[in-house]
């Protein structure tokens, strides 16, 4: 068997992302008495050793079901939670997962969350959501939405100041006598009223008349249109395919060069969700972008992808490209998850799903973690020896002792 090698690029193509034997293991916590005694701590398996390649303008696919480790993996590659161990290679050179976070001169990934209803501030507009990427990164371009952004800042200053002013004057008054500390805290009051009125002109009148054209241009390309109408529009508003859209937009407009779209469709009706997934698409061929596709729906994978990685409990189980995957999959998992797509046609195929249930992450199976559910294992050698993932056909990886279709 052909073990992969950390410096070995395993897939075809210009590289941008490699994760090279990527593991991340969450500490199980228990009571109180667990944590005060020197027991051992269990750990829960959620990415155990996976390595694989996103090459630059293509749509990478990571399948499988619920807690095999495909969120988990999103959220290492921005940042957002820290691998256990592994490594990661950017266009060819090794950075560390701090290097992958957003900085403000330096974007390499951005992410679609799941959830478009927890996504965005229910207390901002859609468009000031995406126009606040652009804020936070230093990158607004349009001479008036900055002249507004600086006016509105400059009045929060000046409101601040006032405030602190007025409160040591009206102090002050309280010293003086009867007349002095009156005129004084007359003074105080008419200084404090013509800063806020600053700030009400500025930062709450003038401030909500902005419609950046570089948020708006986006919104018409991701289907919000007329994207002036949806700019001024609260969460609560638009449904929830429409402010999957926005999350999209808040994306795309920092202009990463990897997409990460995590289960983006999984919440939405089935009607909406070939219309995002077309956004989608123009969107990577518009920008030039790669794009990291998490779904648990082959079906939706075949669709929209390029390449893809089946993962079970934590695990790659299978990788390859689209056409090879299911014209001939050499996974039992990969044909079980193939001959478990539905069809249009009552009672036209027998579906045969996998006997039991998942395996536990936290203590999982010794040998390949599929065996204790495949109907093609032998025992005791899938029980015990651990299959690793090796080439069978051109740019085609399985972990499996015994891979159907391999003669």
């Amino acid at each position: 068997m052909i073990k992969l090698e950390p410096e070995l690029n395993i897939q075809s193509g210009t590289p941008l992302l490699e994760i090279i034997n990527l593991k991340k293991y969450f500490p199980v916590e228990g009571g109180i008495i667990q944590r005060i005694l020197p027991t051992q701590k269990d750990y829960v398996h959620a990415i155990d050793d996976i390595s694989f390649t996103i090459n630059r303008g293509e749509i990478f696919c990571l399948v499988g079901e619920s807690g095999c480790g495909k969120t988990t993996t999103a959220n290492i590659l921005v940042g957002l939670e820290e691998p256990t161990a592994g490594s990661f290679k950017w266009k060819d050179n090794l950075i560390s997962y701090q290097d992958l976070k957003p900085k403000i001169k330096d974007i390499k990934s951005q992410i679609v969350f799941q959830n478009p209803y927890s996504a965005l501030s229910p207390r901002m507009r859609l468009g000031d959501s995406v126009l606040h990427s652009l804020i936070i990164h230093n990158r607004v371009q349009d001479k008036i939405t900055l002249k507004r952004l600086k006016n509105a800042f400059k009045s929060e200053i000046i409101l601040f100041i006032s405030a602190l002013f007025s409160i040591f004057l009206f102090i002050i008054s309280f010293m003086l006598d009867a007349s002095s500390g009156f005129l004084i805290a007359i003074t105080a009051a008419l200084l404090f009223t013509l800063a806020s009125g600053i700030y009400v002109n500025y930062s709450l009148i003038q401030k909500k008349k902005i419609a950046d054209p570089r948020v708006l241009d986006l919104f018409t390309e991701v289907g919000l249109s007329p994207a002036l109408q949806y700019y001024f529009k609260y969460p609560h508003e638009v449904s929830g395919g429409e402010r999957q859209r926005a999350n999209i937009a808040r994306a795309i407009i920092l202009n990463p060069e990897l997409l990460i779209a995590d289960e983006p469709t999984s919440m939405l009706d089935v009607s909406l969700r070939a219309g995002i997934l077309d956004s989608l698409k123009s969107l990577q061929e518009t920008h030039n972008i790669s794009i990291l596709f998490i779904t648990h729906d082959l079906a939706t994978a075949r669709h929209f992808g390029d390449r893809i990685s089946v993962m079970y409990v934590g695990k790659v189980a299978e990788m390859g490209s689209i056409d090879s995957i299911f014209k001939n999959p050499l996974h039992p998992y990969t044909k079980a998850l193939i001959e478990a797509i539905p069809t249009p046609i009552p009672g036209d195929k027998a579906y045969n799903l996998p006997k039991g249930e998942v395996p536990d992450a936290v203590h999982p199976p010794p040998g390949c973690r599929y065996h204790p559910r495949c109907t093609y294992a032998k025992f005791p050698y899938c029980e015990t020896e651990e299959p690793e993932l090796r080439e069978l056909f051109p740019n085609h990886y399985v972990a499996c002792h015994f891979p159907l279709n391999s003669i």
